[in-house]
């Protein structure tokens, strides 16, 4: 990776300049080709329809055509797999990123465990092992909306990823809800991602001092009210927050997690149940989602560099 670091330093730099309308467009500094792993399964709780739920395939398809993201031109290196087929996920994790057939970035985009009634919770908790031994090997991990959801069985992983929403998801169609970025120039959340507004906020409970933040509005979208953080959950930067008033009017949205021993990070974002959000060309949430990627996907080289603000680097 060491081979484009003047080119990701001036990347960095021109994303930190300030936005004009032109600059929304979704860019990604310059970064070493990617393998990227999916594990999905569909929940709908709203009866939305095909065009404006996220649902498996949906993730692949839009990576596939973001030709910024750099992806590897072999085999299989854009890969979905389904929940219920989780063991083949699990062995391609114990591959070493480094390995020229291993995978750099984990997208966790699954509800639920195997349900197909063969092992199934074994199944999980080998792949929960295999997951964090990829994390350790320096890969990165990204939870995805209802990824951070615990249903059944997935407990192990809500550990590893630090945190959980159980309980109601509200669908509000008039006020949606507010992404407020309360890091303050993280490259997850503020590479051209444009912020419209802001907004006063607060949350002692994860260390947010009271501040105005840059933020912008998804509406419709579906609240997860209850996300909060695993007790005694250590290594979080808490990145993104809204401020609706259900359930309490200070909310989790998203969060970084590191460990001493991983050489790679977490990432979680809950916003994604509306698809022309969550993959919609130009919309900030895709944005989000595609920094995500190659952030997590670089965590374990030193080029990740602090810089006008921007952070990143190895190690918690």
């Amino acid at each position: 990776m060491a081979d484009h670091r003047i080119a990701l330093a001036l990347a960095l730099l021109t994303a930190a300049l300030p936005w004009t309308a032109s600059s929304v467009a979704q860019t990604l500094p310059p970064h070493d080709p990617l393998r990227i792993l999916i594990v999905s399964d569909e929940v709908n709780p709203h009866g939305l329809p095909p065009e404006q739920l996220t649902q498996p395939g949906d993730l692949s398809a839009a990576l596939a055509g973001v030709a910024a993201l750099n992806i590897d031109g072999t085999a299989e290196s854009l890969l979905e797999i389904p929940t219920n087929q989780i063991e083949e996920a699990t062995t391609r994790l114990l591959v070493s990123p480094d390995d020229a057939a291993g995978y750099d970035v984990l997208i966790y985009f699954a509800h639920r465990t195997p349900d197909n009634g063969v092992d199934d919770q074994a199944r999980q908790e080998a792949f929960v092992a295999a997951v964090d031994q990829f994390l350790g090997a320096g890969g990165g991990v990204i939870s995805f909306h209802h990824g951070i959801y615990e249903s059944p069985g997935k407990s192990s992983m809500q550990d590893l990823l630090g945190g959980q929403a159980s309980g109601a998801v509200p669908w509000n169609t008039t006020e949606g809800q507010n992404v407020i970025a309360v890091s303050a120039h993280h490259f997850v959340s503020h590479h051209a991602v444009l912020y419209p507004a802001a907004r006063t906020y607060a949350d002692a409970s994860l260390g947010i001092p009271s501040a105005s933040y840059p933020a912008f509005n998804n509406t419709p979208d579906e609240r997860y009210p209850n996300l909060a953080l695993r007790a005694g959950t250590s290594g979080i930067e808490v990145l993104f927050a809204s401020d609706y008033n259900e359930g309490g009017a200070t909310h989790l949205l998203g969060y970084q997690r590191t460990q001493a021993q991983w050489n790679g990070v977490v990432v979680v974002y809950q916003p994604g149940e509306y698809q022309p959000h969550a993959l919609g060309s130009g919309d900030n949430n895709f944005q989000i989602l595609l920094n995500a990627i190659v952030y997590a996907a670089n965590f374990r080289f030193d080029d990740w560099i602090h810089i006008d603000g921007f952070e990143g680097g190895s190690g918690p």
